[in-house]
């Protein structure tokens, strides 16, 4: 398929040591329905034979292949915004150096962005393979707990989910360029594809494809990845018996992750000139930030809960899941 006339596309590709699964990705954006007008490859300081995998395949393609190795190791959130700015297409989709893509993948993210304007980025769902290809029989967003419920709020411009969840994987991306400067730099401590999934609403709209357009690969040496499992249907009577100890403190520390997280964005939006969009939805940030830290400042003793959660249920009902959530904030026993 020829180049779109209205975008071209940069795919942002980071190595590290990929020489065992690189080739395979390499080889599935040379079969894309839709080519990219360049491939920016950014290196964090390879010392196996990942460069001269790349410099080979640039000499082999029909489209540019830019090479860049950092002085220095950036480590993956770093290299990914390193390789984010060296892109010049209308269109950036990330990649990553173990995935293979399906050949829809930058066709298909295209088109929604074409038939959505208001859209800033797209994701999609994929499915999760092992070292050897070989399918898991698990798809990506049962992993990162999205479903049906929370596409459609999202789509109704419920982005607070962006703070709680992590469902927004950087491999499955691809957003306007424009957006790039209003998002970099990115924190260190915080990884590129949440930081962008979170920030991103301020300007313009998240879409997601539901439908999936890589084959994402979960394995041991990976530096980030999707780790999350969802809860077996058995399990769920050991979720609400098992108050205390290691899973009631998972429980306290995510929400404390959370907040540190709501924070960081809410200060780099406080920082920037926002329209009323923007406005809103850093104002709709705040206030799930304001839940959050609620929450987090709950008394030890569960007795003495029960009047400030009754007196906010409706926070309840707004940032998170209503009864469900207030049920657990009261009988989930606090780290001291």
């Amino acid at each position: 398929m020829s180049a779109s006339k209205e975008n071209r596309i940069s795919v942002a590709l980071c190595t590290f040591n990929g020489e065992r699964f690189l080739p395979r990705q390499l080889a599935s954006i040379q079969q894309q329905t839709r080519l990219p007008d360049e491939l920016v490859i950014c290196d964090d300081r390879s010392t196996d034979t990942t460069l001269a995998i790349v410099r080979s395949f640039g000499s082999s393609v029909s489209f540019p292949v830019k090479v860049m190795q950092n002085e220095r190791n950036l480590g993956s959130t770093k290299n990914f915004e390193n390789a984010m700015r060296l892109c010049s297409g209308d269109l950036i989709a990330l990649s990553d150096q173990d995935d293979v893509w399906y050949p829809q993948r930058l066709a298909r993210s295209e088109q929604e962005l074409q038939s959505h304007p208001a859209a800033g980025l797209v994701f999609s769902d994929g499915e999760i393979i092992d070292d050897e290809d070989q399918s898991t029989g698990a798809r990506m967003w049962p992993s990162t707990q999205f479903s049906v419920p929370r596409a459609e709020e999202l789509l109704a411009g419920n982005y607070d989910l962006l703070l709680r969840y992590r469902f927004v994987t950087g491999a499955t991306v691809m957003f306007r360029a424009p957006l790039r400067d209003s998002c970099l730099p990115i924190p260190a401590e915080w990884i590129h594809d949440e930081w962008l999934a979170a920030m991103v609403p301020a300007f313009a709209d998240l879409r997601p494809i539901d439908e999936p357009l890589v084959r994402y690969r979960r394995h041991a040496s990976q530096q980030v990845g999707l780790h999350t499992e969802p809860i077996p249907q058995g399990e769920i009577k050991d979720h609400w018996d098992t108050l205390g100890g290691e899973r009631s403190d998972k429980y306290w520390n995510k929400l404390s992750q959370d907040i540190e997280f709501a924070q960081a964005i809410c200060n780099r939006l406080e920082g920037i000139p926002l329209d009323a969009r923007g406005q809103n939805i850093l104002a709709g940030y705040q206030a799930w930030l304001r839940f959050a830290l609620f929450r987090s400042r709950l008394p030890h003793r569960r007795i003495a809960r029960f009047a400030s959660v009754l007196k906010r249920y409706g926070w309840y009902r707004r940032h998170a899941s209503g009864l469900l959530s207030a049920a657990k904030d009261l009988v989930r026993s606090r780290p001291r």
